[in-house]
C-alpha cells in the first residue's frame, strides 16, 4: 500500500510550519511561508485564493499564488475560477483531494476539461487542493501543484492539509483585520424555528399551520416575530440569516433530491 500523506520529514515540517504560521503578523508572513512550504513539499507553483472575482481589489480577497504570469492573468482576469472543477470539487470535499480524484467528487464536464487543458499548457497540473469553507463567506481553496517528481501529492496529503487549513485560517483573520465574523446562535424561539424550517422547504403559512397544528394567523405572527429579531424583510432573508448563524441547518432544507445526504 503506498504512503499517503505521511512521510516523517514532510509532517515535521509541517510541525514547523504550524508554530511559525501562528506567528505570522501579516499577509507578506504568510505567503513567505506558502513559498518555503512549495519549496520544502516539492512543487512549483502555490496558490491560496478566494473564489472569487480577484479584477479590482475587495477587502478582506485573499489572493497569494506564484503562477506562471500568462496564466494567472488568463485565470483572474478571465473569471475562470467559474469553471475551474478545482473550486467545484471543494463544494463536495471537505478535507484535502489531489486533482486526480476530481471526476470522483464531481461531474467533470467540457468546461473542466478546456480548464484542466489550459493548466497543462502553461504547467499547472498535477495539483493538491485543501478547500476553505466558512458558511456566509467567500470560499477558498491552497493549492500545491506541478509537482517535480510523479506522485507527491498522493504522498503528502496529510501535510498538506496542515499547511493548507492553517494558513487559510490566519490569513483569513489577517485579512480581515484579526476579527472573524460573529455567529449569533439563540436567538430564535423553538415554535419560531419550526416555521422557519418548513418556510425554507417552501410550505405556505397554510401549509406550516396544518403540519404544526397551529393557526395560519399564529404561523404569521412567529415568522413576523423572527423576522423582526433578525431585522429582515422577508421570509427568504429569515431562511439565509438563521442558516448563516446556525440556528438551523441547511441540511434541513435542503431540495427533495439532497435529502439522502443528512440520513
Amino acid at each position: 500500500m503506498p504512503n499517503q500523506g505521511l512521510d516523517p520529514r514532510a509532517l515535521s515540517f509541517a510541525s514547523a510550519f504550524l508554530a511559525e504560521i501562528q506567528q505570522a503578523a501579516n499577509l507578506a508572513d504568510v505567503e513567505r511561508l506558502l513559498e518555503a512550504a512549495a519549496r520544502e513539499l516539492g512543487f512549483r507553483h502555490y496558490a491560496m485564493i478566494h473564489h472569487d472575482d480577484h479584477r479590482a481589489a475587495s477587502p478582506g480577497l485573499i489572493n497569494m499564488n506564484n503562477y506562471p504570469s500568462d496564466y494567472a492573468a488568463e485565470y483572474f482576469g478571465g473569471l475562470y475560477h467559474r469553471d475551474d472543477p478545482v473550486v467545484h470539487a471543494c463544494i463536495a470535499a471537505n478535507a484535502c483531494f489531489t486533482w486526480c480524484e476530481l471526476a470522483d467528487l464531481i461531474e467533470l464536464g467540457q468546461r473542466h476539461r478546456e480548464f484542466l487543458e489550459r493548466g497543462e499548457y502553461h504547467g499547472v497540473t498535477n495539483g493538491i487542493t485543501v478547500p476553505a469553507f466558512v458558511l456566509g463567506e467567500r470560499s477558498g481553496s491552497c493549492n500545491f501543484c506541478s509537482p517535480r517528481i510523479p506522485d507527491l501529492a498522493q504522498r503528502h496529503i496529510g501535510t498538506v492539509q496542515i499547511v493548507g487549513s492553517f494558513a487559510f485560517q490566519t490569513a483569513r483573520r489577517i485579512a480581515g483585520g484579526r476579527r472573524l465574523r460573529q455567529v449569533r446562535v439563540g436567538r430564535l424561539r423553538s415554535r419560531w424555528l419550526d416555521c422557519i424550517i418548513l418556510a425554507g422547504q417552501g410550505k405556505s403559512n397554510t401549509d406550516i399551520a396544518t403540519i404544526l397544528d397551529l393557526s395560519p394567523a399564529t404561523v404569521k405572527t412567529y415568522i413576523e416575530a423572527a423576522c423582526a429579531r433578525y431585522e429582515v424583510h422577508n421570509r427568504t432573508q429569515l431562511v439565509i440569516a438563521a442558516v448563516l448563524d446556525g440556528e438551523i441547518g441547511i441540511h434541513e432544507i435542503s431540495p427533495r433530491q439532497y435529502r439522502h445526504l443528512a440520513t
